[in-house]
């Protein structure tokens, strides 16, 4: 009886398994370079290697069961024990593993060959700087070829505006223009000049007509990360020049920052003149609301639609329009104003800009974003919490989610499920703007002792954000510290200029400290939007007064603004009738309402 060892050197198991892994590797190397080719997705690769690994075991085991002798392929066991080796097998196995060996020796010397640059050195990636640019000479397209020296000084402006930039090098204007109508390959130029992106562009003039495209390409993979057309009248061509140039170097600083590039990618565009002025939309739409100017949002709102109508498809761009218009709907709410298109053209601009959103998704991400916004204005609670719950599974890192699932969770009555959400809103990382104020809004109602635990870590901090100090003084009210609620009110007043909000935390106070009449008192002096009035009167514990001021939302068009009012724990939808025929009809079983903890007692 031939020992373990060798009865597999025998039966010839490994030689079989010598020759299957080097045959595996050329087969999973062949597989990568053509999946590369056919941009087949990553499952492809993953497939073949979990095919080739659970094909070895199966060959070993052929190997060991089966012999190959002149009579064809017999089972081992079968045959005598004395029986001599066919010779053969292992000559054809010797072969196949030579072959393969060969081949695998030829490929990694072809990948070596066309490997980086064996003159670089080991970290030459790493060594040619991200933001580091070659100009070359812009092509003259017109007609008449007579704008060489057009685009010969647009070159040159370009390179003296990018050189401004203090972070940023770009090869010299000797080294660029000895490439003027170059063949050769980006690549190479790229690596020649030691910069890791190539801009390069056209001029074309048609009678008083000026056309200048530019592109912006990175060297690595030879992707076009950015391209833009200006278009100018060429009556003042210097005056052109220097826009245009301009123009294209303030855009390179944002298509050459990785980081930068991912946010805007991220975002849904890649033009990058569009997404400049959409942080510009945002930037102003802060202001507007820092400064409580309702009236502003409109030209906020002409900032956003310029930069869709650079790139239709830009998804937040779009989101951003739909939440505008959705604040110059809600009528009870201070970022509305009189003034401004009609409502039937404010409505139509919501709808309008939420479905392109919708239409535009990029992602599964994207639209389900969309259609929670959608589900919210048609006062569908369901299809909130169902597209909610779907987005967090896709995206478990949005905080704004997470945060709107403890809401929606909040006003269905679902307030076990609303604190769990609460908890893992806090539990992700936090950015440098992010105050969690609505976090700590909705967390006091279904768990106070953790919104008074996010109200003490924070407090640490002298949080920027205002609404901070407001959301914390409820809190601290609910949580009957009194005291503490009242030092918000001086922290609050030093951010924020919204003379209502600072009455309304003033008229808190004076309710929960038993100041009946200061409270009355703050109240004829508050400047009131419909839902500031109904905040006062509920907690002046004027209910029914509270009730009334709402009762003219209760229609279907206007059903949206009501239902805004539900995750209000004091708020009773069984006093409108169509609210309360909507939430019945989705099955929503909300408890009933429960009174305010500061409120007066008149």
């Amino acid at each position: 009886m031939r020992g373990i060892i060798e009865e597999l050197r025998y039966r010839n198991v490994f030689r079989v398994a010598v020759a299957y892994v080097v045959a595996g590797w050329l087969i999973a190397q062949v597989a990568d370079l053509a999946a590369d080719a056919f941009n087949a997705p990553d499952w492809v690769m993953q497939m073949l290697i979990v095919v080739l690994l659970i094909g070895l075991p199966v060959a070993l085991f052929l190997a060991w069961a089966y012999e190959l002798t002149p009579e064809g392929v017999r089972k081992a066991k079968d045959l005598p024990a004395d029986m001599p080796k066919d010779p053969r097998s292992g000559r054809i196995l010797n072969r196949l593993t030579i072959i393969a060996l060969v081949v695998a020796v030829a490929w990694l010397g072809w990948d070596k060959l066309h490997g980086p640059d064996p003159e670089l050195p080991a970290d030459a990636a790493a060594s040619v700087a991200d933001k580091s640019i070659a100009v070359l000479p812009f092509d003259d397209f017109s007609p008449d070829k007579d704008q060489a020296w057009f685009a010969d000084g647009l070159t040159e402006e370009i390179l003296n505006s990018l050189a401004r930039t203090a972070d940023l090098h770009v090869a010299s204007r000797t080294s660029s223009f000895a490439y003027r109508d170059t063949t050769e390959n980006l690549s190479d130029i790229a690596r020649a000049l030691g910069v890791a992106h190539i801009l390069e562009g056209s001029v074309r003039r048609a009678g008083n007509q000026l056309r200048v495209t530019a592109q912006l390409i990175r060297a690595a993979d030879d992707k076009h990360l950015w391209s833009e057309t200006f278009d100018g009248d060429s009556e003042n061509p210097i005056s052109i020049q220097e826009e245009i140039a301009i123009s294209i170097a303030n855009a390179l600083e944002t298509a050459m920052d990785p980081d930068e590039l991912e946010r805007m990618v991220a975002a849904g565009t890649r033009s990058v003149e569009a997404w400049e002025i959409y942080l510009r939309g945002l930037a102003l739409r802060s202001e507007a609301f820092a400064r409580v100017d309702a009236r502003a949002l409109f030209e906020v709102a002409d900032v956003f639609d310029r930069a869709v109508a650079i790139d239709p498809a830009f998804v937040d761009a779009h989101l951003a329009l739909a939440d505008l218009w959705y604040s110059q709907l809600d009528l009870t709410t201070t970022a509305y104003s009189d003034e401004g298109p009609p409502y039937a053209e404010r409505r139509a601009r919501f709808v309008s800009a939420l479905e392109a959103a919708i239409r535009h998704a990029r992602s599964e991400t994207d639209r389900t974003r969309a259609q929670y916004r959608k589900a919210a204005f048609d006062v569908r609670i369901n299809d909130q919490v169902r597209w909610l719950e779907r987005l967090v599974e896709l995206d478990p890192s949005d905080f704004n989610a997470w945060t709107n699932l403890l809401e929606i969770y909040q006003v269905s009555g679902k307030f076990d499920k609303a604190a769990a959400a609460g908890h893992m809103a806090w539990s992700l990382p936090r950015s440098a703007d992010d105050s969690r104020a609505s976090l700590i809004y909705n967390m006091r109602r279904v768990d106070l002792d953790a919104a008074v635990m996010m109200v003490d870590t924070l407090l640490a901090e002298e949080m920027a954000d205002p609404n901070f100090y407001y959301q914390a003084q409820r809190a601290l009210l609910d949580a009957g510290q009194v005291e503490r609620a009242a030092q918000m009110i001086d922290k609050y007043a030093l951010r924020s200029v919204d003379q209502a909000g600072l009455v309304m935390m003033q008229l808190r106070q004076a309710c929960a400290e038993g100041r009946v009449e200061d409270a009355n008192a703050l109240y004829q002096s508050a400047p009131l939007s419909a839902n500031t009035r109904w905040l006062f009167l509920k907690t002046l514990g004027r209910d029914d007064e509270a009730r009334e001021t709402l009762r003219q939302y209760d229609t279907p068009e206007h059903l949206f603004i009501l239902a805004e009012f539900l995750d209000y724990r004091t708020f009773d939808p069984r006093h409108y009738p169509l609210l309360w025929k909507t939430l019945q009809a989705q099955g929503i079983d909300r408890p009933p309402a429960r009174p305010q903890t500061f409120q007066c007692r008149q």
